[in-house]
């Protein structure tokens, strides 16, 4: 609440916004360990959280703020129901795919969809909290009928994840297009920018097709082709794209582990 408060207004400083990190040990530690990593290969160790915030940027501090504080309650999920090692590798390799993705693309704002790809399946946490049982149906019934897990939790609660996600996150007060980029991140062409969310369903295709953790779905989702067609981005960058996602999530998920 204190990161949203102080990053909401356009002049805030990058030392405002330190003041408020600097207040969390845990997320003061994970950031100047980020940009100290080989994320950012500066030649110079940097140990001022005001110079973190300015490299690193508001939008992916803002993310991760959120990643640890989601963090903090994963303990509570019962071991039966889902590997959290395994979920919170495909959570950061999703992030990590997103902004190079996007970066690829040349749109401006890869910080914004890093933060999505990290709290895409963010229902799905939301969902293994608070009903355990239902979610251990909802997993049982897709591998038993070979459905794709969020088709199984539409039949089975008449919603999917993704509204889960959408509700905590208007709850937190997240800007809309984060918002957005989340919910339609499986159907993205009915998303305001269609664009951008498909840049998050097209990370989590390539996440879960590699095998990179897992958020419970057993099946590579479909990829929706009309919105790759909108997408207008050549598949010769996907080698690329994968080597520097790979570099990079070993590095973070490194990090964030320790």
């Amino acid at each position: 609440s204190e990161l949203n408060e102080v990053i909401s207004p356009p002049l805030s400083s990058a030392q405002d916004i330190a003041n408020v990190v600097n207040n969390s040990p845990s997320l003061a530690a994970t950031l100047l360990k980020i940009v100290n990593s080989s994320l950012y290969s500066r030649p110079a160790r940097i140990d001022n959280l005001s110079q973190a915030v300015s490299l690193i940027g508001t939008s992916e501090i803002y993310g991760l703020a959120l990643y640890i504080t989601v963090m903090s309650n994963f303990n509570k999920i019962p071991k039966e129901i889902i590997n959290m090692h395994a979920f919170l590798r495909h959570s950061i390799a999703c992030s990590i795919i997103t902004r190079t993705l996007a970066a690829h693309k040349n749109l401006p704002q890869t910080e914004q969809l890093f933060v999505s790809g990290l709290l895409h399946d963010l229902g799905r946490v939301l969902l293994y909290i608070y009903f355990p049982e239902d979610s251990l149906n909802i997993l049982s019934y897709s591998r038993e009928s070979d459905k794709l897990l969020y088709e199984v939790e539409n039949e089975y609660l008449d919603c999917t994840h993704a509204h889960f996600a959408k509700h905590m996150m208007q709850q937190w007060k997240l800007p809309l297009t984060l918002v957005n980029n989340v919910f339609y991140h499986h159907n993205p062409m009915e998303a305001q920018n269609p664009v951008t969310a498909t840049i998050v369903h097209l990370a989590d295709i390539m996440v879960n097709a590699f095998g990179m953790g897992s958020s419970g779905e057993r099946f590579v989702p479909p990829l929706n082709y009309d919105a790759w067609e909108n997408l207008d981005m050549s598949t010769n960058c996907f080698e690329l794209v994968v080597k520097q996602g790979v570099h990079q999530f070993n590095s973070l998920e490194t990090i964030l582990q320790n």
